[in-house]
C-alpha cells in the first residue's frame, strides 16, 4: 500500500502501490476498523501527525470531516471495509477537492450497502474523486444511489449491484444542475425485473463525460436518461449497454435536446421496437452506435441516416 510519512503527515507519502490516485501534496488518511485483518498493524502505524490530526478513522464520513478543502487530501478505504448507507447523512463527501479511493479488487473492494430507501451518497464537494467501491442495494426502491451535487465530480471504477431478489435502486446516479461530471469504468447491474428506472439520469448538466462503462439489467425508463432542462457538450462513448426490459427498454433516451457527441456505443435491448426507437440522441452528433433488439441477429447502425 505504500509508506506514510509520519513526520509531516503529508502527500510525500510513497503511494506508488495505490493505483488511480491523482498527484497530490495533501494529507493521506486511511479508513479501517477493528474487523480488518491488519488492524493492529495499521493502528500502530497511523498515529497522529505532528499537527495532531489523526491518520486512521473507522468510517468514511469521519475521514471526510478531517480533510481540508482544496488541499489535495486523499482518503484510502481498506479492502473489505463495509458500511451501511441508511440516510443521506451516512456518507457526505462535502469537502472540495478530495479523493476517496477504495483499495482492493473485485469483491474485496469496500462495500457500501444501502439499507433504507432514503439512503444516498450526496457528493456536494466540488472536484471530488470517488473511486473503486461496490455499492449494493439491500432494500427495494432506493431512490438515488449517488447524487452528484457539485461541479467536477469524478465517479470511477464503481460497481452498482443488488443484494437479493426485489432489491434495487430507482436511479443509480443522478447528475442534476451541475457541470463537468465524469463517469467512467463503472458497472451498473440491475435485476432482470422491473424496479430500476435508469442507471444514469442527467438534468441541466453541461460537459458531462460518460465513457467505458457497462450496463446490464432491466431499466424501465432507459439506461441513460436526459430529461428536465437541456445540457450541452455531452460526451457518451465506448459504453456497453444491455436493457432486458421488454416493454419500454430504451438505451440512451435524451428526450430533451441535449447537445454533444455520442460515439462507439454497443447497445442491446429486449424491447421489440425499431432500433432507432430504442435510441434517442437528442440533438447530439452520432458516430458508429449500434443497436440490436433480438437474439441471433446483428446490430443495426443508428441513426440510419448517414452524413454525405
Amino acid at each position: 500500500m505504500g509508506k506514510f510519512n509520519q513526520n509531516s503527515g503529508y502527500g510525500q507519502a510513497v503511494l506508488s502501490g495505490v493505483h488511480g490516485i491523482r498527484p497530490t501534496t495533501g494529507k493521506v488518511f486511511l479508513v479501517a476498523d477493528s474487523s480488518n485483518a491488519n488492524f493492529n498493524d495499521i493502528d500502530g502505524l497511523l498515529t497522529h501527525d505532528e499537527e495532531g490530526v489523526a491518520r486512521r478513522y473507522s468510517t468514511i464520513d469521519a475521514a471526510i470531516n478531517a480533510c481540508t478543502a482544496d488541499a489535495g487530501d486523499v482518503i484510502l478505504v481498506a479492502p473489505g471495509h463495509a458500511e451501511n448507507v441508511a440516510a443521506a447523512t451516512s456518507i457526505v463527501p462535502d469537502v472540495d477537492g478530495i479523493q476517496i479511493i477504495g483499495l482492493g479488487h473485485g469483491a474485496n473492494r469496500p462495500v457500501l450497502t444501502y439499507t433504507a430507501t432514503a439512503g444516498s451518497i450526496d457528493i456536494s464537494g466540488a472536484n471530488t474523486v470517488f473511486k473503486n467501491f461496490v455499492l449494493k442495494s439491500s432494500i427495494s426502491a432506493v431512490v438515488v444511489g449517488v447524487n452528484v451535487d457539485a461541479a467536477g465530480v469524478v465517479l470511477e471504477d464503481l460497481r452498482f449491484e443488488w443484494d437479493e431478489t426485489g432489491d434495487d435502486f430507482i436511479t443509480m446516479v443522478d447528475v442534476d444542475g451541475v457541470n463537468d461530471a465524469e463517469i467512467r469504468n463503472c458497472s451498473f447491474i440491475a435485476e432482470d425485473a422491473a424496479g430500476c428506472a435508469e442507471a444514469i439520469r442527467l438534468d441541466d448538466a453541461d460537459n458531462v463525460v460518460i465513457e467505458n462503462n457497462s450496463f446490464y439489467g432491466d431499466f424501465t425508463d432507459a439506461v441513460i436518461v436526459g430529461e428536465g432542462a437541456v445540457g450541452t457538450n455531452l460526451v457518451i462513448r465506448n459504453n456497453d449497454l444491455y436493457n432486458s426490459d421488454t416493454t419500454a427498454g430504451n438505451s440512451i433516451d435524451l428526450n430533451v435536446a441535449f447537445t454533444g457527441k455520442i460515439s462507439y456505443n454497443s447497445i442491446g435491448t429486449l424491447f421489440a421496437t425499431a432500433p432507432e426507437t430504442a435510441f434517442d440522441p437528442g440533438s447530439c452528433l452520432c458516430v458508429e452506435n449500434y443497436v440490436v433488439n433480438a437474439v441471433d441477429e446483428s446490430a443495426a447502425l443508428v441513426p440510419t441516416t448517414v452524413s454525405t
